[in-house]
This record gives structure tokens, sequence and C-alpha cells, in this order.
């Protein structure tokens, strides 16, 4: 059992946005948690920069991964931020050497790589907590606690939306790291296994059959207005028309994400230099994206509850929003407002006479990444290394693994063009 008035000290792999700006962020904030002390980078301005900031010396500062395993394990707990195709050989070489480890999602990139990193963590009693943060959010916890408390009674179906807004999936899923499908995965995967790891968390049951259906509508060569450049910063004549015109969404005062993304020095001309040389000065309708930016898709569970859920990549507003239609009732929430709305049935035509604002007392500020969700996943992640409570690791790792799975047949869903039985679909899924 560890001493709780220390902090738990940590190696990061990955010093990329989220390592810098989101664990790094919450170790500044919270001394008496979290300290990082290794981190392994590639890019040495990165991996620098977060040595500074941590104060980590240089014999702790590796350009790979593999060199910082080869060491001495240098602290209990491992948090793993690096790109997608990386996550399953780092995971797995961090749970044999004895880490704790903390992931990003996605688990990885296929069905075989997640199921191996679950195997793993239970085969070395190792706490594996992936980042699924918005389970963590006030919002979506008092969501599962009125389902949970059969506010609504029975529940019968669960209907969510992602609109992920225009310019956010430019920056991400056309110009940026998941912009090509072969180089991290699936859109359903890489953006929203948040939402199927709430709709297997919400249900507390296992996906029993999936309908997919999705398209690249927006972001394709077709789209493209006439006369545009390859890149925005060649002179091309929709600058200042154009909403994906690079120079417009990155060449402002604003520094903050996702500008912070195109490169680490934030000034004006480096910045420049990154949409003249780099991937996100590129025309998002001529880019080598493969991204899918409209997806539909249909669950059956296992307890008999349907999930129906959308992703839009063309919407004005990045928003996420539920419905939870129940025997006796509703609740309809919207995350980005905080607004949960729970109506019960009521005789007649009075339906809405026993509605109620759940949150109107107690709004929730946003205080960090994820409406708070991020901390919230942290904080979850030391605990259960502070206590060893393994049973409670797993079930979670269970959840987020069953979530993946369903995120992968989807996908095959769709590419089949037909439903897919789960319990079929995993014989197909071979595991060395």
């Amino acid at each position: 059992m560890s001493n709780k008035n220390k902090p738990l000290e940590a190696v990061l792999l990955g010093a990329g946005g989220r390592g810098i700006y989101t664990h790094g962020a919450y170790a500044k904030e919270h001394p008496d948690q979290l300290k990082f002390v290794a981190v392994a980078e590639l890019q040495e301005d990165r991996r620098k920069k977060f040595a500074e900031i941590h104060g980590i010396p240089e014999s702790r500062q590796f350009a790979s991964y593999q060199e910082l395993f080869d060491a001495e394990k240098l602290a209990p707990m491992c948090f793993n931020t690096t790109m997608d195709l990386q996550h399953l050989d780092s995971s797995l070489m961090a749970i044999n050497k004895g880490y704790d480890l903390f992931l990003e999602k996605p688990i990885d990139v296929t069905p075989q790589g997640v199921l191996k990193i679950f195997n793993a963590a239970v085969q070395n009693k190792c706490i594996v907590q992936i980042c699924h943060p918005l389970r963590y959010t006030p919002f979506y916890s008092k969501i599962k606690d009125l389902i949970d408390s059969k506010a609504i009674g029975k529940v019968l179906s669960i209907i969510m939306e992602e609109n992920v807004c225009y310019w956010h999936f430019a920056h991400s899923f056309v110009r940026g790291n998941w912009g090509v499908v072969s180089k991290s995965g699936p859109v359903i995967l890489t953006k929203t296994c948040h939402d199927m790891d709430l709709a297997v968390w919400l249900s507390d049951s296992e996906p029993k059959s999936i309908m997919s259906m999705g398209f690249q509508l927006m972001f394709v060569k077709a789209n493209q207005p006439e006369g545009a450049t390859k890149r925005c910063t060649d002179g091309c004549p929709h600058v200042g028309k154009c909403p994906f015109d690079a120079i417009s969404m990155y060449l402002t005062d604003n520094v903050e994400w996702p500008v912070s993304a195109i490169a680490l020095d934030t000034s004006l001309e480096a910045r420049r230099k990154a949409l003249e040389t780099g991937p996100y000065g590129r025309c998002a309708f001529d880019c080598d994206n493969t991204a899918l930016d409209e997806q539909n898709v249909l669950v059956e569970f296992e307890n008999g509850i349907q999930f129906i859920f959308g992703m839009h990549a063309n919407t004005m507003n990045p928003t996420r929003t539920i419905r939870v239609l129940g025997t006796e009732g509703e609740i309809d929430g919207t995350l980005e407002t905080d607004d949960i709305n729970l109506y019960r049935f009521n005789p007649g035509f009075n339906y809405n006479v026993a509605s109620t604002k759940v949150h109107e007392d107690e709004k929730i500020i946003e205080s960090d990444g994820h409406h708070g969700g991020d901390s919230g996943a942290i904080n979850q992640f030391i605990d259960l290394v502070r206590t060893r409570n393994y049973d409670k690791a797993w079930a979670s790792l269970k959840i987020a693994t069953d979530s993946h799975l369903l995120s992968f047949a989807s996908e095959e869903s769709r590419k089949q063009k037909q439903t897919v039985v789960m319990s079929e679909y995993l014989k197909t899924v071979k595991v060395n």
C-alpha cells in the first residue's frame, strides 16, 4: 500500500499534446498526487520541454520507449501517450516491465491487440486504465446514476450523437494525425470509441449484434472550390472565404489548441512555416485522408437495450447529445451545456409535468479537458494503483475492451454491408 501523503511517480511515453498539456499539467497542478520522473520522446524539442517543466535529469530523458524500458524500472506507473500504431508494442513492454499503465485511447488499432493488452494486464496482475474520460465527467456520471436508480424504469434504448464540428474534423481527421486510416485506425475507433465506451458502460451489457453505415461525404476532391491551390499558403483565391482556410484557422492571435498542435513553437513565424511545409497547410479537400466523415451505428445489447449512434463531421458546434428512453420516462441531455432533463410519464397528456432540470442548481464548471473527465480518469488510476483494487480495475478495462470490439465490429459491418453478430465476429479474432 503506497503512502497517500506522497505523490506517485510515473514515466511518460510520448511528449505530445496530451502528454504535455493534459497529464503533465495534472502533475503540476497536483504535485501531491503525481510526479513524472522520466520521459521518452523521439522529438528532441518536445522531450526537452517536458523534462524542463518537470525537472527530469538528462539521464532519464530517452529518445524512444525501447530505451526507457531497457533501463531499470524507474517508477511504479507509466503514462502512454504514444501514437496509435505504437500502443500495442509500448504497452506490452510496460506491462512486462512491471509498470501499472495509463493508456490513451485507442487501446490498439486491431481487435487482436486490444485482447492482448487485456490478457497481459490480468496475467501480470497489472493495473491498466484506458483514458476514457467521459465516464468520469459529472454529466455522464449523473446519467448513469439516474439509469441505475431506475428513474425512468427499465431502459429500452439509448440514442447518442457526436457532432464533431467542421473545423475540428478538418484539423484532426483530415489534415491531422488521424486522417489516414492505415496510419491510425477507423474514425469509429479513433474518435468515437469514447461513445462506444459510454454505450457499454451505460447499458451494463455486452453487444449482441451490430449494423453500421458510413461514408466520406464532405472532405473529398469533388468538393474542392474551383481554382483552389494545394496549400492555403500558395496564394489560394479562397483565403478568407473558405471555412477551412488554414491561414484564418492557424495564423491569428489564438495559440491554444488546436493551433498549438501544428508547431511546438507557437510564434507567428513558426506557425506560418508549419503551414508552408507541414500537413496543416494543405487544402482540406485535397489531402490523403480516408477517415469517414459520417457514420451511423445500430446495436442490440444482450440485455435487449437498443443503442443508436451517429457521428457527424460537418456540424456547426462540437456537441454530444444523449436520450435514454425507458418504460416510465425519458432522460435527455447535452454535454456541452451540462443540461440533463428527466421526464416522467403521467396519465393523460401531461407528460411534461414532472420534467426537472437535474443540474439546475448545480451547474458544472469545466475545469479541465473533456469536461472534468481527464482529471477524473487520472484520479481513478492513481486510486487504483494505491489500493491495488484489481477487481475494479479489470472490470473497468473489460468495459473498455468490449467497447473497442464494438467499434471494430461496427467497421466490419460497414465494410461488409451486413449485420455482424458479435459472438460470430469474435471467433474470427485470433489472438496468438
